[in-house]
């Protein structure tokens, strides 16, 4: 064991492994923003729908601006 003194800190910000999978998380939320399921109940949450008790079979689009 080290002393205080000779001990090193080192901020896992600043690791490049830290940094490569932060930057894999945040590219994987910026494409599951842009898909078209996310943005599907993006629209139903916006019109009032309450879309966690829908099924994936059950969906009803009240307009014809349903998605892809």
């Amino acid at each position: 064991m080290t002393n205080a003194p000779e001990a090193e800190v080192i901020y896992l910000q600043s690791h490049p492994m830290w940094l490569a999978a932060r930057q894999r998380e945040n590219q994987r939320l910026e494409e599951m923003r842009r898909h078209p399921a996310y943005l599907g109940r993006q629209r139903a949450a916006a019109m009032g729908v309450d879309v966690s008790s829908m099924g994936s079979a059950a969906r009803a689009w009240p307009s014809a601006d349903s998605p892809a």
